[in-house]
């Protein structure tokens, strides 16, 4: 008896990257692949593309649009109904607008970084195999915080010469940010917001200009996370 397919879903799979992921995975014996795409029709076509170069492709199409709720739940119900549950799931559907507007920054989060995070969250919900490992919400906040980071790389980069970009971590420090005062004081390790301020404060005064466009923490100079600087 031979074991049963890995199920794997590949969201924009109508076209580029994923229409070659989707060819890929439908012609290996050990995967079912789900093409998703916005589309029905290109869905379709590139389906029957895949079945007509590769007779007995373990293909198949689900509708989905990955900026729509309701285009996710209802995708996710169809893949729990006809295979019951989900192994993999490749977020492949994004978009790389050419302008910068806070109207295109906010489509192109939501496409790009939003939506993986709400298929993830109703398909680990409803139909990817469950796990015991939990985590805090507090996904947003880091999901936003490396935005930010790139944001500062994407400034010190562009702005170079004119106009010095950092990006600071505060450390874990006693706020009310999330509620979590109580907790920090509790804990007993958490520091006082006071480094932090005269962090900013050496900032300001150029004591750590030469870690421009860097993702610094602590109040001395040398205190850095190893993360990528754009040049």
């Amino acid at each position: 008896m031979s074991a049963p397919k890995a199920i794997v879903l590949v969201t924009g799979g109508n076209n580029g990257i994923g229409l070659a992921a989707c060819q890929l995975f439908a012609t290996q014996p050990n995967y079912h692949c789900i093409m998703g795409s916005r589309s029905q029709e290109k869905g379709q076509k590139a389906i029957s593309s895949i079945q007509s170069s590769t007779p007995g492709a373990a293909i198949s199409l689900v509708q989905l649009d990955v900026t729509s709720d309701t285009s996710i739940a209802a995708a996710v119900a169809e893949v729990k109904a006809r295979h019951g549950h989900l192994d993999i799931l490749i977020n492949n559907a994004g978009v790389c607008p050419t302008d910068f507007s806070r109207s295109t920054l906010r489509d192109c989060l939501e496409t790009n970084a939003i939506s993986p995070a709400m298929r993830w969250a109703q398909s680990a919900n409803a139909a990817i195999r469950r796990t015991k490992r939990t985590a805090r919400t507090t996904k947003s906040t880091r999901m936003s915080k490396a935005a930010l980071n790139m944001l500062v790389a994407c400034d010190a980069w562009q702005y170079e010469g004119k106009m010095k970009v950092f990006a600071y971590c505060p450390g874990y420090v006693i706020t009310d940010l999330a509620g979590q005062r109580a907790e920090k004081e509790k804990a007993g390790f958490a520091k006082s917001p006071d480094g932090s301020a005269r962090g900013l404060l050496n900032i300001a005064d150029g004591k750590r200009d030469g870690e421009n466009g860097m993702f610094l923490h602590d109040e001395k100079a040398g205190s850095l996370y190893d993360c990528l600087r754009m040049n």
